[in-house]
């Protein structure tokens, strides 16, 4: 849940935004003639989408990704070596033909095509409320004071959805007709901290209503041609949303003394005429205003974009000039899992900037006011963990493992589950390759947490997945201690979870992972004599080639991971960035390994461990092996290493996590 700005916060400010729309545009009619069975419904009247953009034919959503950058930094002041953080939020990482990406992470090869050299990368992923969620990331690390500026962005090649749909489709009443409905586009965002009072987010707040988490899922389909599809029960799904959107929308603008008099424009979700209209009509039903001729609606010739929509309507609305400087906006906001969330935002002059002539030439670099932040820094104390093993390796089920790790957690902690603030998932191998939504609001479903809330209530839990290997788990540690900062939440649930999605099918093409999961109850130590006290992430991305992960589609329709790697140049990068990280770390922190009581290195195998040691020159018998010989522990490294840490009370311990990329993570624990 985010919480309200008030005048002694730093507010953020969208900087620039940039978009870029594939040249190909094709048309409802087209698409719902192209189905193999004849659909009898009048798609375009009944959605207002007359066409939509789709991705050429060697396009895919890095690309999209790239282009939508090139596009916002062209109309920023802020060079890309200012960008303290990038967050990709894309559902889709279909980046080449037939496969997903899974490893390296997109944020870290978007960091080497584009030069963003100084921005700690994360990947996210919250369905339609991807970029809403990069947003909220960002927005608390800019009030925390962790980073001065920082960038989201989503590249959506979403549209291979309608080819499976016009295979699959049986009738108008099918799960599958919302996918005929989507289209490719590209958007990115820099943020900073507000340079014109009265500018930038006045409120952000979001949650999850977990008992919905089902009504939208995307994964691959079961049918021998293969491909991704998406179910959806648009029914359910408009039910269980316009009501809450609704009183949840007046409840913030209340508590920021916004009447309704004062909205200049209301962005919702782009999803489909019909929708945003029934999000109209129940405004004025339960509040007797008419907000309709305020709606901005870029339907028609756009599609639903997913996790960009909102704000590929916004770069449309200022493109058209009908959203100017000055202007006030509310964005009612939702997507799968069931996120509903409303922002108050305030525009700058950014819609000038962006349609002015000169926008690419003579731009002075950007001086970002120094925005340290009053706050002090927090230790982060593990309050509860909790670790789960499936029967085989062949029964391992993402969920299922994640439920018995999060349920021994609450079990040790002294806290409620709906003392859950935030909840966070770092999974990157998960069972059926799900895609949508977030597993993170699955679980919630399945522990009750945030099962259905009022809207004004104050306790609600807003759940999102972190996609970064390994490094995930110890970057959503490093984001709950910000996000408790900077007044997001007090208790943070970080679970994580890994599965071989080849172990029952192609036991012969294993993936090196450990089946398990593990759970962490974390928050500030109230006397501060225990838990993670700093955290430090580094990336060297001339090594992003040495290992690649994959799905793809065999010639028998069934989804499959292949990983392609060099092993032993991987383990000497490795070696070489942890070397180069770990020194920058102790020298940031004021330490020198001597200080260093216990060092608990990525878990690879046992011989990885010992040369970590070897390499840093530190004693093997203060370092902490928990390899496994099943595999990888991956995002479960560190909750093991803290069960498993014999270290005396405040001595401090280093842990390494190291992912494809190459990315290097260094955190600092008081044990």
């Amino acid at each position: 849940m985010l919480m309200k700005n008030n005048d002694t916060m730093l507010r953020t400010v969208i900087e620039s935004i940039g978009a870029y729309l594939p040249s190909h545009e094709v048309t409802t009619d087209e698409i719902v003639q192209g189905c193999e069975r004849k659909v009898r419904v009048p798609l375009a009247k009944l959605t207002g989408i007359r066409s939509r953009r789709r991705a050429g034919i060697d396009e895919f959503s890095i690309d999209l990704a790239e282009k939508a950058v090139s596009d916002c930094l062209n109309h920023s002041a802020l060079a890309a070596d200012q960008i303290e953080a990038i967050v990709c939020t894309n559902i889709s990482r279909w980046d080449s033909k037939n496969s997903v990406t899974f490893e390296p992470a997109t944020s870290v090869r978007l960091k080497s095509l584009l030069g963003l050299d100084n921005a700690i990368a994360i990947d996210i992923s919250n369905a339609c409320a991807g970029m809403w969620t990069g947003v909220y990331m960002i927005d608390a690390l800019i009030r925390s004071g962790a980073i001065r500026s920082g960038m989201v962005v989503s590249g959506e090649y979403i549209t291979h959805l309608i080819d499976t749909a016009q295979k699959e489709i049986v009738d108008f009443m099918d799960p599958q007709l919302a996918s005929l409905t989507l289209g490719d586009a590209g958007v990115a965002l820099t943020l900073t901290a507000a340079g014109s009072q009265g500018s930038g987010f006045h409120d952000l707040d979001m949650y999850t209503l977990s008992k919905y988490s089902q009504f939208c899922v995307a994964k691959p389909t079961d049918k021998p041609h293969g491909g991704a599809a998406m179910y959806t029960d648009a029914i359910k799904v408009t039910e269980s949303v316009v009501p809450h959107a609704a009183r949840h929308a007046k409840d913030v603008l209340d508590r920021n003394e916004w009447g309704f008099d004062a909205i200049g424009h209301v962005i919702p979700h782009q999803t489909s005429k019909l929708t945003m209209q029934e999000g109209m009509r129940e405004i004025k039903r339960l509040f007797d205003y008419d907000l309709s001729q305020r709606l901005i609606n870029n339907l028609e010739q756009r599609g639903n974009t997913s996790s960009n929509a909102h704000f590929l309507a916004l770069h449309d609305a200022m493109r058209r000039r009908e959203v100017k400087g000055g202007d006030s906006i509310v964005f009612c906001i939702s997507g799968s899992g069931q996120t509903t969330g409303t922002a108050l935002y305030v525009c700058d002059d950014l819609p000038e900037r962006i349609n002015a002539e000169d926008a690419q030439n003579g731009k002075p670099r950007r001086e970002i006011a120094t925005t340290e932040s009053a706050l002090m820094p927090i230790q982060l104390q593990v309050e509860s963990l909790g670790i789960a093993y499936p029967p085989t390796r062949e029964s391992a089920d993402t969920l299922t493992m994640l439920q018995q790790a999060g349920e021994q957690c609450l079990e040790q902690s002294s806290c409620e589950k709906q003392d859950i603030d935030i909840l966070i998932a770092a999974c990157t191998y998960r069972t059926e390759f799900i895609m949508e939504p977030a597993i993170a609001a699955l679980l919630a479903g399945r522990m009750e947490i945030n099962f259905d809330r009022e809207p004004e209530a104050a306790d609600k839990t807003f759940a999102f997945d972190v996609i970064n290997g390994e490094v995930g788990m110890m970057k959503s540690l490093f984001l709950a201690s910000e996000f408790i900062r900077a007044g997001r939440g007090k208790k943070v649930m970080v679970v994580g979870s890994e599965v071989d999605n080849n172990a029952a099918d192609r036991p012969d093409q294993s993936i090196d992972v450990s089946p398990m999961a593990s759970a962490l109850i974390v928050q500030e130590s109230v006397d501060a004599t225990s838990g993670f006290l700093s955290f430090h992430f580094q990336d060297f991305t001339q090594y992003k080639d040495l290992r690649k992960a994959e799905g793809y589609w065999n010639q028998q329709g069934q989804a499959c991971m292949n990983c392609t790697d060099h092993p032993e140049a991987l383990h000497a990068a490795y070696l070489e960035c942890i070397e180069t990280t770990v020194a920058n770390f102790l020298k940031a922190n004021e330490l020198s390994l001597d200080e260093i009581a216990r060092i608990v290195p990525s878990p690879i195998s046992s011989v990885f461990v010992a040369d970590v040691a070897a390499r840093l020159q530190f004693p093997a018998e203060k370092t902490l092996d928990i390899s496994d010989a099943n595999g990888s522990l991956m995002s479960s490294a560190i909750p093991v290493g803290v069960k498993n840490l014999d270290a005396a009370p405040g001595e401090m311990v280093l842990f390494i996590s190291v992912s494809p990329g190459i990315q290097i993570g260094c955190a600092l624990y008081i044990a």
